[in-house]
């Protein structure tokens, strides 16, 4: 009989447990689902429900009342500054392997942040760090989620855009980013590896070579820049594009100016204004 339960833990044939909660970390019912939603206490994974605020969802309305059309340039290089200051900001806590951003329509799915970190030590650091914090003005709503397993959770039609559910649909649809933030992103972390293991075969040759590649990653300066708060319209850093690397009076904030932007979301909560979530 165990054996038979766990078979079906999470599945459709589980009348106990929600297989979508178990799967995608969110369910339409909320809180009126007839089956159970097991909120992990200890996750690879947190979520950040509805964080992203699509300009496109958001337009004002025009003289005809309908919403004014957004550009999609314009989405796209909103859509990355805030990729990139949320992968910023909760890369001090640890590595990242995914940070994925849905862009589905239904309530529990829109804008929905999910950061998958290489452990979970590393995403408990993360979920206390964003406790009582906001993001443009909003309070940030963090929480482990069951998913780690982003195959599962992902709707495979709509990477083939062959999904006709749309926005509504149960599976999760990730925005894409470019290929050159990604690059700029999570190359680091490959960058590292090499680093790591260049200083072991130093270490081998010899003792005091190894010790000069301390502190490599926590000392980037200009080429760490993040993206600022929403509606910022900047143009890309040199490096996304596979330019050289730019100093503070390119584009891009550089590293102490992207720092004071994101200590800016908490000006209430520092400043005695109003309480956070």
């Amino acid at each position: 009989m165990a054996e038979h339960l766990a078979s079906i833990f999470g599945t459709e044939k589980d009348r106990v447990n929600c297989p979508f909660y178990f799967k995608i970390g969110a369910c339409r019912h909320g809180d009126r689902c007839s089956r159970l939603h097991n909120k992990p206490t200890i996750s690879q994974t947190i979520l950040i429900p509805n964080m992203y605020q699509n300009p496109v969802l958001n337009a004002p309305l025009g003289p005809d009342g309908l919403p004014v059309q957004v550009a999609p340039e314009e989405v796209m290089e909103h859509y990355e500054d805030f990729y990139e200051d949320v992968f910023e900001e909760l890369a001090q806590y640890g590595e990242i392997e995914n940070l994925n951003v849905c862009d589905n329509l239904a309530d529990h799915m829109v804008g929905n942040v999910y950061v998958k970190f290489r452990d979970e030590e590393s995403a408990a650091k993360a979920l206390q760090a964003l406790q009582g914090r906001y993001y443009a003005g909003r309070p940030v709503m963090a929480e482990f989620s069951p998913v780690t397993d982003f195959r599962e959770a992902t709707c495979r039609q709509y990477e083939e855009n062959t999904c006709n559910r749309g926005g509504y649909c149960n599976f999760m649809h990730i925005k894409p980013i470019g290929k050159d933030l990604r690059k700029v992103l999570f190359g680091r972390y490959k960058r590292r590896e090499e680093r790591s293991r260049s200083r072991d075969h130093d270490r081998r040759r010899s003792p005091q070579r190894g010790r000069n590649f301390g502190g490599d990653f926590r000392n980037r300066g200009p080429d760490r820049r993040g993206g600022g708060g929403y509606g910022d319209r900047r143009g890309r850093s040199p490096d996304r594009r596979g330019g050289g690397a730019g100093g503070a009076g390119g584009g891009r904030d550089n590293s102490a100016e992207r720092r004071a932007r994101i200590a800016s979301w908490n000006r209430d909560r520092t400043g005695g204004g109003g309480s956070g979530g």
